[in-house]
């Protein structure tokens, strides 16, 4: 009589598919993955230090421009100074706003399947225009009386400096963005996954 045969170890299995994508109903409104609830949580607080760091360069470039650079005998040199005022000023408008929070563990909102109907540019468009009208303010505000040695040429390139300077300032916070903003984007991108790279069309008939 033969021996009862050994049991044998199984074969391993084939890996798992991946899960398909989480498909958000239209009243999904809180965070509802691990990565969404983590990024929410970034992006839900205030960022304290991008805005600081803006605000701290503000106030050092109105103190330069004010103080050293006021005193070069060069123009190119005192150009500086509304330059970094404009970049500073800008910076901290925008990434004020960037840096508000963005999220919240009970309502992280989101695009509907079909695509986000809202826009930023709005928003950036007027921060920017809002920064190039009071930039040049900002820096003859502090700057206090010009050196008569100074030509009309050079006044008048310090305001067209610094509303340059502070356009590029106000867009500079969406290029390295605030940790809030980012999250958020995150977010989106998250939501928006499963119909990401498509247009969606539709048909319908009853009978």
């Amino acid at each position: 009589m033969d021996a009862p045969a050994l049991p044998t170890t199984a074969a391993p299995s084939a890996p798992l598919p991946e899960p398909p994508g989480y498909v958000y109903a239209a009243t999904d409104l809180r965070p509802r993955q691990t990565r969404e609830i983590e990024l929410c949580r970034k992006a839900a607080d205030f960022d304290w230090l991008y805005t600081g760091v803006m605000a701290v360069g503000t106030g050092a470039s109105i103190v330069l421009s004010s103080g050293a650079l006021k005193e070069e005998r060069k123009p190119g040199v005192r150009l500086l100074g509304p330059s970094a005022v404009g970049f500073f000023w800008g910076g901290f408008l925008s990434g004020g706003y960037l840096s508000l929070p963005k999220c919240d563990p009970l309502w992280a909102g989101g695009a509907p399947p079909e695509g986000d109907v809202r826009a930023s540019w709005p928003v950036a468009l007027t921060i920017t225009l809002v920064t190039i009208a009071t930039a040049p303010a900002i820096d003859y505000i502090f700057l206090g009386p010009v050196d008569l040695d100074w030509s009309v040429r050079e006044r008048s390139a310090r305001v067209g400096v610094a509303m340059a300077a502070g356009a590029i300032g106000s867009l500079f916070p969406y290029l390295l963005p605030p940790t809030p903003w980012a999250a958020r984007k995150e977010i989106d991108k998250i939501r928006l996954a499963p119909v990401a790279g498509g247009a969606m069309f539709g048909w319908g008939g009853t009978f």
